[in-house]
Parts: C-alpha cells; structure tokens; sequence
C-alpha cells in the first residue's frame, strides 16, 4: 500500500502557470494541478484516458465536438487519441485532479517515491 497527503507533497511549476501534484500507482497516474485564469487552452490528444474533476474553479471542456462547463463537483472523460482542451472560466484560478490510465511515465517522474 502507498498513502500520501496532498497537502504534504511538494508542487512542481511547469513555467507555463500551472502547478502540478502527482502521485504514481502501477498502473495509473494521479494529477492535482492549478491552472491560472486567463491561460490559453491548449487542445492535445495522447494515448491515456483521462478523467478530469473541478475541485474549485471554473472550466469549458472540449472534446470530439462537444462543450461543457462545470465548476467544483463536474467531471469529464477524455478518450484515448482524441484532441481535448481545458479551457479557465472567470477570473479565478481552476483546481482541477485528473487521472491517467494507463500511468504517464513523464508525470510519474514528478511522484514521490513509495
């Protein structure tokens, strides 16, 4: 078993205005990370499904042609190989946590280990 406290673990900024939490399983990839109001969104696609939750903030998902918005309590699943964005609503920052299938070895780097 691993067991860790986000509020323990350090962040690590990207340069582009976001901060970034992770933690590593075997098979999957946990993120925490804030994303600044006023960013540009930037539409990708990668091999993992995602799921990304709103834990404060506000955010216009995209993906296959659909748009949502959501604050705290919304959640979207990206599929694998499809183009999505994240886009910031508002003024405030987005608190957002976002898990990976199967794990990100990038992101995983940034995990502590067990």
């Amino acid at each position: 078993m691993q067991a860790y406290n986000w509020n323990e673990l350090p962040g690590h900024e990207t340069g582009d205005g976001r901060v970034q939490r992770v933690i590593a399983g075997d098979n999957m990839t946990v993120l925490q990370q804030t994303i600044q109001a006023g960013s540009k969104p930037n539409p990708h696609s990668h091999p993992w499904e995602q799921m990304s939750i709103v834990l404060k903030g506000r955010a216009t998902f995209r993906c296959m042609g659909k748009e949502v918005t959501y604050g705290p309590g919304g959640l979207v699943v990206f599929p694998p190989n499809e183009e999505h964005s994240t886009e910031v609503v508002g003024e405030e920052d987005l608190f957002v946590e976002e898990i990976f299938a199967p794990g990100v070895e990038r992101l995983n780097k940034l995990a502590p280990k067990a």
